[in-house]
């Protein structure tokens, strides 16, 4: 089904033999002739309304609040429009009437198809070549936080002071109906111009350079022990290097370099351990408090025999402190804590501790050894530092015309910060602005830093470009374009010179930058951004998983006050599995590979603790890459990623429904509307039966004897059952527990060993998983693998449809309406003469007109 169709719509259409068309069919004739317009509306649309849908969506009763008595037929009028294509993607899909009533033979639906999308067409035709208003749209945090970053040349942690841009699942929020601004909004922005303006632009002279070195040494090859030096798994006591250093001294604002001396303890069978660096205040799991800011990681592969100097640099304005102590003799002195972390994982980090001093097993995997830290800041290799003289450059004006010098400063940034010329009224006023700000703030860098500030809480700076207005040229709008859409930042001086120059308006030339951004490491924000969104698998992170059925799935404090909580202040399973969608997207982009593999491919992209929770063997490290699968590995593509299935399932079991939405909704395309407030919950409209159901195919079952349930269930459950073969953490199962059967809570003393809880696990669960069922209008499948190939032989075009779908509307952030269907079905055409490769989809719809010449727009009112 395309974007935006009704599947209320779609479940309660019900069609009975349409005389006319049967006749011309039985005849040999065709009835593809209804006369256009009112005329054909009234002798034949009508009569197929009247005759098919009116008992459901007439004056007595209107399922999916969608009545057609009234609908008229004058598709010229711009009346209805969205009514109709609901109407025209319900018909050309086929999915109804109710598999148990009658069906009209196909002539007679092309019929009515033919004449609605003739309609629609000349409509859209017609309209595209009427005035139509700019619609405004600010940046997203994710756009601000980026644009920010390019702008002044380093990052700073700006979007976390921001109000929380809308989500709603399944859509994107860089739309105009999302991306509004309100007053509080621009009080924000405006703390963070200032903040960003004091980091960027530094007063005259060097800063006093703070220093600080801590180092560690062996006690000597004679201990038994865990030396001072070594970084385990699960962290040392106080006398090691892992439990942190203290910060004492350090700049404002600035760069900051650390350097470490480190090497590895690799025991037989590994060649590397992932360190990484924290800052920020004092971290304890134990009682979950802390905060910090990565510093980098590093893989280390030398051993304590060739030690080796690591550098990393980062801006200390983006680390959180630790609030000195409140004593009877006063506030104690901020600090803040270095801390170097072990991020070995191979899947068992619960399963060798049997309390919170149990560090014996640290001995067996890699650890890392740290003879010294080193911090310096701020950096003063380069003073002014670049990031200053891109700013405030080097010009004989400035002692010379001070006025011109500020004139070129402000205009220069300004240039860059709206992504296109700035225009001389917009110079002027900022100017005029500058001067009355001088004697309040006295030096220049004190009156450019506001004057700056100003200009980023400007319209300019905060909403996209829009060459609507007339302010601009349409390259530069489409330089934008295409940086917000493939970066998710601003254009660099590349595209902004080929769009002074004229040279985006050839396609040719935009398809070769499209391919550009593609290969840009930034493109994987993007990815990771578009991805996130359009899977809605951000909710992941938030299910509540049951530990005494997956007592492996977390890593949890051993024992104390957090006993049986996830360990703090390092990454998870859940963050890998987040990456590991991410960078599986990315992959398939960067292979050109086919929408295909959305579905299912060859390769899963994996690291050592995601390969070791599926059960894929022969991944080790940390690092994630594509790995060859084979078919009892039970995976490939997307449906049976953990990101998706942990997001759609209670936390304790799978949920049919949820995965069932999913699919249709993320995979498919279709809009799933929220059941109405009046329809029972699962559980309720089963009512005794939901006790004694064995499975949740059963109380599904049970669910649609209700009238009000079934309309929706019988074409959304068919689609849910075979992901019963994945349980509520994303592996893949093949029996469940019995009905009523108690789970036993999990006891780490008492099972010594993983494997023998998995053991007792296995007597518990005795009842077969149920993953059969018949998707609409199509075959029985018999669970995942089944599912895949009906979608791979029979959905993939509606596949290709749904991502072209998503990609234009992300690119041009709008919602898509009537108006893009047949632009859609261009290049859903021309993708599958490329087979459905996905970066000739985004190069498509680069230089398609729709995202070339038309701007960001609404219809006028």
């Amino acid at each position: 089904m395309r974007y935006g169709a009704s599947v209320a719509l779609g479940g309660v259409f019900g069609y009975l033999p349409f005389q006319a068309a049967s006749a011309a069919e039985d005849a040999g004739g065709s009835p593809f002739g209804i006369p256009a317009g009112v005329e054909g509306h009234k002798s034949y649309v009508k009569v197929f309304f009247d005759t098919y849908c009116i008992k459901c969506h007439g004056p007595d009763k209107s399922k999916g609040k969608l009545t057609l008595h009234t609908l008229g037929g004058d598709l010229s009028s711009g009346q209805g429009l969205e009514r109709w294509e609901d109407i025209l993607d319900v018909l050309e899909f086929g999915e109804m009437p109710p598999e148990d009533e009658k069906q009209p033979k196909g002539v007679e639906v092309q019929a009515i198809v033919q004449w609605i999308d003739s309609g629609l067409r000349d409509y859209v035709e017609k309209a595209n070549k009427e005035a139509q208003v700019p619609s405004a749209r600010r940046l997203t945090n994710f756009e601000y936080q980026n644009t920010m970053r390019d702008l002044l040349g380093f990052e700073l942690d700006l979007k976390t002071a921001l109000p929380e841009d809308p989500k709603k699942p399944y859509h994107f929020n860089n739309t105009s109906e999302f991306m509004l601004l309100g007053p509080e909004q621009v009080d924000r922005y405006l703390e963070n111009a200032r903040r960003a303006m004091a980091s960027a632009i530094v007063d005259a002279g060097k800063p006093e350079v703070h220093r600080q070195k801590w180092t560690f040494e062996p006690r000597g090859p004679a201990f038994a022990g865990e030396q001072p030096d070594e970084v385990g798994v699960y962290p040392g006591g106080r006398r090691t290097i892992s439990a942190g250093v203290t910060l004492n001294k350090w700049p404002e604002t600035g760069e900051y370099r650390i350097k470490i001396k480190a090497a590895a303890i690799l025991p037989p069978g590994y060649d590397e351990v992932p360190l990484r660096i924290v800052m920020g205040s004092a971290l304890k799991s134990d009682a979950g408090t802390g905060d910090y800011a990565p510093v980098g990681t590093v893989y280390l592969k030398n051993d304590v025999d060739n030690l080796q100097e690591f550098e990393f640099r980062g801006r200390i304005e983006n680390h959180p402190v630790q609030v000195g102590q409140v004593t009877k003799r006063g506030v104690g002195p901020t600090t803040m804590q270095i801390y170097p972390q072990n991020l070995f994982d191979n899947g068992q980090l619960n399963d060798h501790r049997a309390n919170h001093f149990d560090r014996s097993w640290n001995f067996d995997v890699p650890r890392a050894v740290v003879r010294s830290i080193e911090f310096e800041g701020p950096v003063t290799d380069t003073w002014p530092p670049e990031h200053h003289t891109r700013i405030l450059f080097d010009s004989p004006l400035r002692e010379s015309d001070p006025k011109a010098y500020v004139r070129a400063v402000l205009e220069r940034f300004m240039t860059r910060a709206f992504r296109r010329p700035v225009n001389p009224d917009e110079l002027a006023r900022f100017e005029r602005l500058y001067q009355m700000l001088e004697p309040g703030f006295g030096t220049l860098e004190a009156t450019i830093r506001e004057t700056l500030s100003m200009v980023l809480i400007s319209p300019q700076f905060l909403y996209h470009t829009n060459a609507g207005n007339g302010v601009t040229t349409s390259g530069y709008e489409l330089a934008s374009r295409l940086s917000y859409f493939l970066w998710g930042t601003m254009p660099d001086e590349e595209l902004l010179t080929l769009a002074a120059k004229g040279k985006l308006q050839d396609p040719i030339m935009v398809a070769a930058q499209t391919r550009r951004l593609l290969a840009d490491a930034r493109s994987r924000d993007f990815v990771d951004n578009f991805t996130t969104q359009w899977l809605s698998i951000e909710k992941m992170k938030a299910v509540n998983i049951n530990r005494n059925l997956f007592p492996r799935f977390l890593f949890t404090v051993p024992n104390g006050e957090r006993a049986g909580q996830e360990v703090l202040f390092r990454p998870t399973i859940r963050d890998y599995m987040h990456d590991e969608t991410v960078g599986f997207v990315a992959e398939l982009i960067k292979r050109n590979a086919s929408v295909s593999n959305f579905v299912h491919s060859d390769f899963a992209y994996l690291n050592e603790p995601l390969a070791a929770h599926y059960g894929v063997e022969g991944v080790k490290g940390l690092r994630l890459r594509p790995v060859a699968i084979k078919p009892e590995d039970r995976l490939g593509g997307l449906m049976t990623q953990g990101s998706v299935l942990v997001a759609n399932g209670t936390g304790s079991a799978p949920h049919p429904i949820y995965r069932a939405v999913w699919l249709r909704e993320a995979i498919l395309g279709d809009e799933v509307k929220p059941p109405p407030a009046e329809v029972p919950a699962l559980s309720d409209s089963a009512g005794d039966s939901a006790d004694t159901a064995v499975t949740i195919k059963d109380l599904l079952a049970q669910h649609r004897q209700q009238e009000s349930c079934n309309d929706c269930h019988v074409r959304l459950d068919p689609w849910g059952i075979p992901f019963e073969e994945y349980n509520a953490i994303g592996q893949f199962q093949t029996k469940i527990p019995r009905p009523g059967a108690s789970v036993p809570k999990y006891n780490a003393k008492a099972e010594k060993t993983f494997e023998a809880y998995q053991e007792r696990l296995k007597k518990i669960n005795t009842v077969q998983v149920e993953a059969r069922a018949r998707v609409p209008n199509g075959p029985e499948v018999d669970g995942m693998a089944d599912l895949k190939k009906y979608l791979l032989k029979d959905r993939v075009e509606d596949v290709a449809e749904n991502i072209i779908r998503r990609l234009l509307s992300y690119g041009i952030g709008r919602l898509l309406t009537y108006r893009d269907r047949f632009v859609v079905g261009e290049l859903l055409k021309k993708a599958k003469d490329e087979d459905f490769a996905l970066q000739d989809i985004i190069v498509s719809i680069c230089i398609s007109d729709t995202f070339l010449k038309s701007p960001q727009t609404t219809e006028k009112q």
